[in-house]
């Protein structure tokens, strides 16, 4: 797969295009349907499927790092990714923004989603796009939004159902576990001291919807799967910043620096919460230990 900033973009105009439009945050299965639809589309024109994507856009939190989006076009059939940083598009006017992109290559469809906005203040619509493509004669698609369990599949929602620990749910709709990825990097050891020693990651999306707290979690190192508690929050007993931990079950684990983890989070055990002393910590600990074993014995799942 191709990719190339559009204002950097150094070769020829690129003939016979069939171009999808969006965010793609978490590629969930309503982006993969418009994707699908982008694949017909050039397939019946004899054209390059194609993505167009910001890589850098606003927003509180982020289901999925850049490299993890372009992992997923190239995994899905895509040709051609196109993208801009949101500072250097975002006063384009909605027409301004089409013909930049039909500038670039010569598009003869376009693929979006339903409730498609684009251009300064988001003033461009559907109804827009097909009035600008009818003039080119470009075939404009409109994909239905996918419903899941009653609900309409948006990252929005996804994030929602993350921030609330609510992670099969997020599953049906992205087609797969949330997973977070972080860096080994050496920790304070606190949680060592007190017999329970923890792998301390440096989380790469550091804009997770996920919410602070202590969960079950699987832990992917390399082609190994482990069973785990993960705490994420501020220590308010050892009075310390905000930290990623895993306490592996049952096991010991080589590390080694810079590594990096998967994590894929399961079930929310409990909320941070502060200790008054070192032994009702190692109480709660071994409390929530024994939860995580038996909510793993239960579970029945494929990660």
């Amino acid at each position: 797969m191709k990719i190339s900033n559009i204002f950097r973009f150094r070769t020829k105009k690129i003939p016979c295009v069939v171009i999808g439009i969006g965010k793609f945050d978490g590629f969930h299965i309503g982006h993969q349907k418009i994707v699908g639809e982008i694949l017909r589309i050039a397939d019946n024109l004899k054209c390059t499927p194609t993505i167009f994507t910001i890589r850098n856009y606003p927003a509180s939190s982020f289901l999925a790092l850049w490299q993890e989006r372009i992992d997923a076009f190239r995994k899905h059939g895509i040709a051609l990714c196109l993208w801009a940083d949101f500072m250097e598009i975002q006063k384009f006017p909605a027409d301004v923004f089409l013909n930049t992109l039909q500038s670039i290559c010569d598009i003869k469809g376009i693929v979006v989603g339903k409730d498609f906005r684009f251009g300064f203040h988001r003033k461009g619509d559907t109804k827009f796009l097909k009035t600008w493509a009818k003039q080119k004669e470009i075939v404009v698609s409109i994909v239905k939004p996918v419903v899941v369990n009653n609900h309409i599949v948006s990252s929005s929602v996804i994030k929602e159902m993350i921030r609330n620990s609510k992670f099969f749910e997020a599953r049906a709709m992205l087609g797969r576990w949330f997973a977070l990825k972080g860096r080994h990097i050496s920790g304070r050891k606190y949680g060592r001291s007190i017999g329970f020693p923890t792998i301390n990651l440096d989380l790469l999306n550091k804009n997770s919807p996920l919410s602070e707290g202590v969960y079950v979690a699987f832990v992917k190192q390399s082609t190994r799967i482990f069973k785990s508690v993960v705490f994420y929050g501020s220590s308010q007993t050892f009075q310390t910043p905000v930290s990623f931990e895993i306490h592996i079950l049952d096991m010991k684990i080589d590390t080694s620096g810079n590594e990096i983890f998967t994590v894929i989070p399961v079930q929310k055990i409990r909320d941070v919460k502060k200790f008054d002393t070192i032994l009702t910590l190692v109480e709660q600990i071994e409390k929530d230990i024994s939860k995580a074993k038996k909510i793993f014995d239960n579970l029945d799942l494929t990660i």
